[in-house]
């Protein structure tokens, strides 16, 4: 006779926490049950992009994309990926997910990190080879975080999970396309997660894969902070209450959630939430998930923390069960395809330069230029001033090309291609006087 009312008074929570106006964080998880047309992974990163969460990479069927509508419920199929991407924290920037600091092979424990960053457009499905990642600072296993339009990547592995576990820090600016190497991190650790909060990263759990611990120790129970104002390391005084390799995390309500994960012991994944109060600066148990899992990330969207597939114990293993932290009202944006504006027609006088403006309109999504080349030029009259491949020019911004004509030929004539988002493509007529 109970059960009703039980059951009555759990989706009138769940209806209230959805509709109050006034953010209230409830601490429960529930349990999507939705049509699980998926593929059961780990070790594989779960992210949302405008309207949907999209799950790709790890173990089990990695280049094949799983595409949650959550407007219609429903499951679709990506694009196909162009790797076996597993073991990374991909992001979301500017209307494309960014994998940076994955391993691009599947054979453990030897696995292979990724040569290049790569970028998924969700509008084209569309896969989108982005520079070279250098050759002495690639890694798989690392955290990945966005701060002031750069990413900073943390940590990882170079080996796989055979003792290349490093503590390295650098910044890739997808503006200017410059990679940076920054001043180590304190510990390092590999099959973690970075979250950026009050102009600080932080660099949760992990573990060093594949040294005298073997695989699965030693467990890094210290937080990494680092400060972006002063540029400098620290670490919390609260370590990790539960040191832990490969839980997901994620910044909800002002508190950093460490979500699951997998300890040095044989046996079950942790469904232990703990979260640290960044205002008390104290660490608090939350509810437990109701699925123990590790090795998939989390998304934060509208009033809840989602979380899906991931090893139901330590190592390999896999699952589906998506469950939500709080409330189950995501919420996000269309992804609307930008245009790259650019003139049909320029002029250049004899031995001059000119300026050409090029701008991202319509949309509200970036524009990913892979080349500009300047092609059918006969009378070789034309130059680029400067390397622009691999660019990102941001929605409503804009960004010039400069070119000279480099010969006394007049009457020359040449066309500048720019491609971008993939296959798409604009053209600039050239002509000489």
């Amino acid at each position: 006779m109970n059960t009703p009312v039980l059951t009555t008074c759990y989706f009138t929570l769940i209806i209230t926490c959805c509709f109050n106006t006034v953010f209230a964080q409830h601490d429960i998880w529930i349990d999507k049950d939705e049509n699980e047309d998926y593929v059961a992974r780990h070790e594989c990163s779960f992210v949302q992009a405008g309207k949907a969460f999209i799950m790709f990479g790890g173990r089990e069927q990695a280049q094949q994309l799983d595409i949650y509508n959550y407007t219609t419920d429903t499951w679709s199929t990506g694009g196909s990926a162009p790797k076996e991407f597993n073991h990374f924290q991909a992001t979301f920037y500017e209307g494309f997910i960014w994998v940076i600091g994955s391993f691009k092979t599947n054979t453990f424990p030897n696995e292979i990190p990724a040569d290049h960053i790569w970028l998924y457009f969700p509008p084209t499905k569309t896969w989108i080879r982005g520079p070279e990642i250098p050759q002495n600072r690639r890694r798989g296993g690392a955290g990945l975080a966005l701060y002031d339009d750069k990413f900073y990547l943390i940590g990882g592995n170079t080996k796989g999970h055979n003792g290349g576990y490093v503590n390295w820090f650098d910044v890739y600016s997808p503006i200017t396309n410059s990679w940076t190497v920054l001043n180590n991190a304190p510990n390092a650790r590999d099959h973690f997660s970075a979250v950026v909060a009050n102009n600080k990263l932080y660099a949760i759990a992990g573990r060093q894969s594949g040294g005298e611990g073997g695989v699965f120790t030693p467990l890094i129970a210290p937080v990494d902070v680092y400060d972006f104002k002063t540029k400098t390391w620290a670490h919390l005084k609260q370590e990790l209450p539960t040191p832990r390799a490969a839980p997901s995390i994620a910044l909800f309500n002002n508190e950093l959630f460490v979500m699951g994960g997998e300890g040095s012991g044989k046996g079950p994944a942790y469904h232990l939430v703990e979260a640290y109060n960044l205002k008390t600066k104290t660490w608090s148990k939350k509810a437990d998930m109701r699925y123990p899992r590790h090795g998939t990330q989390a998304i934060v969207s509208g009033k809840g923390i989602y979380v899906a597939g991931g090893s139901p114990k330590r190592g390999g293993g896999r699952q589906r069960n998506m469950e939500v932290y709080n409330c189950d009202a995501p919420s996000g944006k269309n992804i609307i395809p930008s245009t790259l504006k650019a003139p049909k027609t320029i002029c250049i006088s004899v031995g001059n330069t000119k300026t050409i403006k090029i701008k991202n309109t319509s949309g509200n999504s970036g524009i990913f230029i892979t080349s500009i080349r300047i092609e059918n030029d006969t009378n070789n009259a034309f130059k680029l001033l400067s390397d622009y491949s691999f660019k990102l020019i941001k929605h409503n911004q804009s960004s010039v090309l400069n070119i000279k004509h480099i010969n006394i030929s007049k009457n020359a004539e040449a066309k500048v291609v720019i491609t971008y988002n993939g296959n798409h493509k604009a053209v600039i007529q050239l002509s000489s006087k």
